[in-house]
Formats: C-alpha cells, structure tokens, sequence
C-alpha cells in the first residue's frame, strides 16, 4: 500500500514540476514595423509572413498594463441617430450635473473646466456625419448612448 502512495504522490510531484516548467517559460515579446513605418509590439509575430519581426529580450522591460483593443461594430444609420438624439436630449442635464459636483465641492475649478471641455468635445464628436468614422473608444461610447435614453449611465 505504501508504494501505491508513493506512485501516486510522485505522478502529482511530476504534474506540479511540468506545470511550474510551461508556466514559468518566458513569454514572447515580437516588434516590428509595418508598411505605413508604424512600430508593433505583440506576443505574437505579424499574421504577414513577409513582414520580419525581432523577438525581444524582457530582462529590462517592465510592462504594467497592456491595453486591449475595443472590439466594436459601426453603428447602423438608426443607431446613430439614437445616439445623437439621446445626447442631445440630456445635454443639459450632463452640464448641470457638473455644475452640482462644483457647487457641492466634489470637484475644483480646474476639473470643472477640464469636464466641461469634455462635454463640450463629447458634443462636437457626437454627430451623424462622425458616428460612422468614430475611433473604437468613441464607437464604444455611441453604443452605450444609443441603447440608454438616460446617457447618464454611459459615462
């Protein structure tokens, strides 16, 4: 009985080694640069063969966070008009909300200004003639505005 312990307690111990070996491998970091001379960094290397990436050496790099792309669909003619409709009707009331946060004392001058500058950015970006050319962050945004009448909630 004893060795049957023994088997089983050694098939665990080589599970645990194998599992500390695949996880403790160093992960890949490729670069290159595209044809547009923009400089990619990735753990995997250019779908296009033809492109040569470098693998790069992490001993002294110190990555912290590593942002994810915003995988959004372009909005149809209709949710685009939603979007821009919703905005508009609580336009007024994103000022006003910002005005109570100043008047209460939760925000200083310089973030009301700097948040009425978005706002006031926010108003200029959310038209139909940009709802369909909107980079990913704003993209993401009309959508959440599009489907909530209360835009409050997309903030």
């Amino acid at each position: 009985m004893g060795t049957i312990v023994m088997l089983a307690g050694s098939r665990t111990l080589l599970l645990l080694a194998l599992s500390l070996a695949i996880f403790s491998s160093p992960a890949k970091i490729y670069k290159w640069v595209d044809e547009n001379g923009n400089t990619h960094y990735s753990d995997k290397p250019p779908k296009d063969k033809r492109i040569k990436a470098s693998q790069q050496n992490l001993k002294n790099m110190n990555v912290i966070k590593i942002p994810r792309p915003i995988k959004t669909q372009t909005l149809s003619n209709n949710q685009c008009q939603q979007a821009v409709d919703n905005f508009t009707k609580n336009y007024s009331s994103h000022k006003k909300a910002i005005e109570k946060e100043l008047a209460q004392g939760s925000i200083n001058d310089m973030q009301f200004a700097d948040k009425l500058t978005q706002l006031e950015t926010l108003k200029d970006q959310i038209t139909i003639k940009n709802c369909h050319k909107a980079d990913p962050q704003l993209n993401t945004l009309l959508h959440c505005i599009a489907k909530n009448p209360n835009t409050q909630v997309c903030s």
